[in-house]
């Protein structure tokens, strides 16, 4: 680990931006060059910021050894937690009843788009969840 702060020599930090901004509570996995080729032979996705960036806590999570790209889930890991839709994955984001990787990743284009969303309620706007499907997610989405 360095002395004065910054990354590790073996830190891939090519998917990662480092300008990124972080708040309270978030937790982000700077995966090592190592993880990122085992990972490379898993999954030839690009990986982005927000697939490295959770806000679990990892407490309670009974088998912590995530591998790159993944993270904890925090609905599941903190049960009466609600998903934070301004800061969630897609992963956090498909434990939502009705969304599916399609919408997960509308809501997330929408968020890099037009930035943070600043009501549950505005999460309309993102195409595909209507009325319908807000009133199944309301109670179980934030804005923070």
């Amino acid at each position: 680990m360095p002395k004065h702060g910054g990354v590790r020599e073996d830190a891939y930090v090519e998917d990662i931006n480092l300008a990124y901004k972080l708040e309270d509570g978030m937790k982000i996995h700077i995966p090592t060059k190592q993880e990122k080729e085992e990972t490379k032979k898993e999954d030839a996705s690009q990986k982005r910021t927000e697939d490295y960036v959770t806000t679990s806590s990892g407490i309670g999570d009974e088998d912590n050894s995530q591998g790159v790209g993944e993270v904890g889930n925090s609905s599941q890991t903190q049960k009466n937690a609600k998903v934070n839709i301004n800061t969630a994955t897609a992963t956090e984001l498909e434990t939502l009843p009705g969304i599916g990787p399609s919408t997960a990743n509308k809501i997330m284009a929408y968020r890099k788009e037009k930035g943070k969303f600043s009501t549950i309620e505005d999460i309309k706007e993102v195409g595909g969840i209507g009325e319908a499907k807000f009133n199944k997610i309301k109670d179980l989405i934030c804005v923070k």
